[in-house]
C-alpha cells in the first residue's frame, strides 16, 4: 500500500537538518520511499495511492521514548510529591500486590495515550512487562521490552534489610531469557527484547553478571536505572561506588541504556563516555525529584543522549520542553539546549540509544515509515514562524492529528484507529482502584 502525504512542512531530522516546505513524503509498504519538495515527490507517487492532505500541517518523525514504565500509570497523582523515595515506598510495594491483569489494563491505557500523542517507539521495562507484549503487538506501536528484574527479598526490604534471594534470582533470569526467546523480533520486527534490571541496590553481583551473560548470548541490549538517589545504598550494600560496581558487573557499555544519572559526578560522566553507554534522560520526571542530569557535560564528552518519558506522563512535548528548561537552569544560561537539539534527543538520539537509528528517528528514504502529522491550524500554534521552535515550545499531544508506524495509519483525526479509548480508560480506572485498595489494606495507607 502507498500513502502520499502532500503539502506539509516536513521536518526530516536528517544529518543536514533538512526541512521541506511545502514538502511531501511517499510511503510504500512499511518504509519511506521518497521525501522532498512537494512537486518532486508528488510526481513520482503511484496512481491510486492514499493521499493525506498536509496543508497547514507539519510532519515529524515519530517520537522515540528511551525509557518507560507503562503500567506505572497507576502512580499518577500518588508519586509526584514523594521525593526520592517512591521506589521503596510505592513502586516495589505495589509490585507485591498488583495483579497482572491490572498492570495490563494500566499499561494498555499508557500505550494508547502515547501513541495518540505522536510516540511511535518505546523502551518499556517493568515487572510483569510480558503481560503487555500482546497488547503492544496489537496496538501497532514499536517497542523494546524488558522484564525489570531484581533479586532482593521484598518482604525483608520493607523492614530495612537487604537480603538477596538465590531462588528468586534464578526465576528472574529464566523469565527474562524465556521472554526474550518468545518475543524478540515479533510483530514483523516491531518488538525487540532487552535484558533489564531495576537498579544496583536491588541487584546482586550474581544477578547482574548472569543478565550480562544472557544478553551477550542472545545479542540483546540492556538497561538499568543509575545514579538516581541510591548511591549511598550501593556503597553500603556492595562496598563500591555505583559506576565502578556497574562497570565491574557488565552494566556499562555500548549496548547499555543507563537511565536518569542525575546524581553523577565527573568520574561518572567519564565512565559513561569511556564505555560508550547511552543515557535515557527523563527530565520531566527528574525535575519533580529535584534532580538535573548534567546532559551538557555528557554530550560534550560524546555520550549519546535520548529522551524518555519514564512514567505517569503522556505528553512527550512536555518532556522536550523540560529538557530545555532543566539544561538552562543547570547552566544558568538561557541559550543552551536549543529547540532543534532537544528535538534531536527525542528522535535520533533516542533511536540510537535503542540501537534502531538505521531504521527510525528521521524521515529518510529506506527508513521505517514511523511518522506523526501535527495540525498547526489551531490555537497556540499560529503563526508558524519557525516550525521547529513553534512545535517544541508550544505544541501538545492533543495537536497530533495522524500517526503512522510501519506505514500503517494508527491514529487518524486525533483518534486511535483500532483502540477503544472509552474501554481503555474504564478498564484502567477499575484496575487502579483495585490495586490501590489492596495496597492500603496491606500497608495501611498510600505509602508503605
Amino acid at each position: 500500500m502507498s500513502i502520499l502525504i502532500r503539502g506539509a512542512t516536513v521536518i526530516t531530522m536528517d544529518a543536514a537538518a533538512t526541512i521541506h516546505a511545502p514538502g511531501a513524503v511517499l510511503v510504500e509498504g512499511t518504509r519511506i520511499a521518497a521525501v522532498g519538495p512537494l512537486d518532486e515527490v508528488a510526481s513520482d507517487a503511484p496512481s491510486g495511492c492514499e493521499v493525506i492532505e498536509g496543508t497547514g500541517r507539519v510532519v515529524l518523525p515519530g517520537f522515540v521514548s528511551a525509557h518507560n514504565h507503562l503500567g506505572y500509570t497507576a502512580f499518577r497523582g500518588r508519586a509526584e510529591d514523594v521525593g526520592h523515595s517512591p521506589t521503596h515506598r510505592l513502586y516495589l510495594p505495589m509490585s507485591m500486590v498488583m495483579h497482572r491483569d491490572e498492570r495490563q489494563a494500566l499499561g494498555a491505557l499508557a500505550i494508547a495515550e502515547l501513541l495518540r500523542g505522536g510516540v511511535t517507539t518505546v523502551l518499556e521495562m517493568e515487572e510483569d512487562a510480558d503481560v503487555l507484549a500482546p497488547f503492544i503487538e496489537r496496538s501497532g506501536i514499536r517497542a523494546g521490552i524488558g522484564l525489570m528484574t531484581h533479586d532482593v527479598d521484598l518482604e525483608r526490604l520493607m523492614n530495612g534489610d537487604t537480603v538477596f534471594d538465590a531462588a528468586l534470582r534464578r526465576r528472574q533470569i529464566d523469565a527474562s531469557v524465556e521472554f526474550a526467546r518468545t518475543w524478540h523480533g515479533a510483530a514483523g520486527g516491531r518488538i525487540s527484547a532487552l535484558i533489564t534490571t531495576n537498579g544496583l541496590s536491588t541487584s546482586s553481583p550474581d544477578l547482574l553478571k548472569a543478565l550480562r551473560s544472557a544478553a551477550d548470548r542472545l545479542g540483546l541490549r540492556l538497561s538499568i536505572h543509575l545514579a538516581s538517589g541510591e548511591m549511598h545504598l550501593v556503597q553500603r550494600i556492595h562496598g563500591q561506588e555505583s559506576f565502578a560496581f556497574a562497570r565491574a558487573n557488565g552494566f556499562l557499555g555500548e549496548d547499555v541504556v543507563a537511565v536518569h544519572c542525575y546524581r553523577i559526578d565527573e568520574a561518572g560522566v567519564d565512565a559513561l563516555a569511556e564505555t560508550g553507554t547511552h543515557l535515557a534522560h527523563c527530565p520531566l520526571m527528574n525535575q519533580f525529584r529535584g534532580g538535573i542530569a548534567p546532559v551538557g557535560a555528557m554530550r560534550e564528552r560524546g555520550v549519546n543522549v535520548g529522551l524518555g518519558i519514564d512514567n505517569y506522563f503522556s505528553d512527550y512535548f512536555d518532556v522536550i520542553r523540560s529538557c530545555i528548561a532543566v539544561a538552562r537552569i543547570r547552566a544558568n544560561d538561557p541559550e543552551v539546549m536549543q529547540a532543534p537539539e532537544a528535538l534531536a534527543l527525542a528522535t535520533t538520539g533516542a533511536a540510537r540509544a535503542m540501537g534502531l537509528d538505521d531504521d527510525i528517528g528521521s524521515i529518510e528514504p529506506g527508513k521505517q515509515a514511523d511518522l506523526q502529522i501535527i495540525d498547526t491550524r489551531r490555537f497556540g500554534l499560529t503563526p508558524l514562524t519557525d516550525p521547529i521552535r513553534t512545535l517544541v515550545y508550544h505544541a501538545h499531544a492533543k495537536d497530533v492529528e495522524t500517526v503512522l508506524v510501519d506505514g500503517r495509519v494508527l491514529v487518524r483525526d486525533g483518534t486511535p484507529v483500532a483502540l477503544d479509548e472509552e474501554e481503555l480508560v474504564d478498564a484502567a480506572a477499575r484496575a487502579g482502584a483495585a490495586a490501590w485498595a489492596r495496597f492500603v489494606e496491606r500497608f495501611g495507607g498510600y505509602h508503605a
